[in-house]
């Protein structure tokens, strides 16, 4: 689905470090959402090898697959949940997108950077922002690595407390989520039970 798939406790195939940043006006309303999925190096690697082989150059190849998980993603809402106080918004195309290269431990990962406009301004302030981001048919892992990977932009000096909810499934599930091989796709939205919540509180 996204070039490929994952997840907490069981054995992910692919694995994302998260970073999210939430913009916000000086009416502490969000108006903007910023990603930036890193990617692990064997996926790098090989996608990376990939493109250029396809493509003849890094630069083009990159876009191209780019433009191509954008487009993957837009069928899933982006693998990305945004709620305030119960209520969900969905994720409109982004504004900006790029996959580019970094070097990491000695080792060049891909990273992916989107950033999204929100069609309406959402009031934030005395509110809980739920946001999660997961692959719903369970092959990525995807979590922030601390709740330093989450960051509040603008909010005219607005306090907003962040804080990182790990999921907690059944035996049952994580029997079933060990169970499961790359070439079943068909999971029941088994990603949503293993991922992780951040919760934004702005006072």
């Amino acid at each position: 689905m996204l070039l490929g798939a994952s997840v907490v406790h069981a054995h992910p195939h692919n694995w994302i470090v998260l970073n999210s940043s939430f913009v916000l006006d000086d009416d502490t309303r969000l108006v903007q959402v910023k990603q930036r999925w890193e990617f692990d190096a064997y996926f790098s690697t090989i996608t990376l090898a990939d493109v250029i082989n396809e493509h003849g150059s890094e630069e083009i190849g990159l876009s191209k697959a780019a433009s191509d998980i954008i487009e993957n993603l837009a069928g899933f809402n982006y693998f990305s949940k945004l709620s305030v106080d119960g209520a969900e918004t969905p994720l409109v195309k982004p504004v900006n997108y790029a996959l580019i290269t970094k070097k990491k431990g000695g080792k060049i990962i891909l990273e992916l950077e989107m950033t999204f406009d929100l069609e309406n301004a959402l009031h934030i302030q005395n509110k809980s922002l739920a946001w999660q981001v997961y692959d719903p048919t369970y092959f990525i892992a995807m979590n922030h690595a601390t709740e330093n990977n989450i960051e509040i932009i603008g909010g005219n000096g607005t306090e907003c407390a962040k804080t990182l909810e790990l999921p907690e499934p059944p035996n049952y599930l994580l029997d079933y989520a060990q169970s499961l091989d790359r070439s079943q796709k068909d999971t029941d939205d088994l990603g949503a039970d293993f991922a992780e919540t951040a919760f934004i509180n702005c006072y």
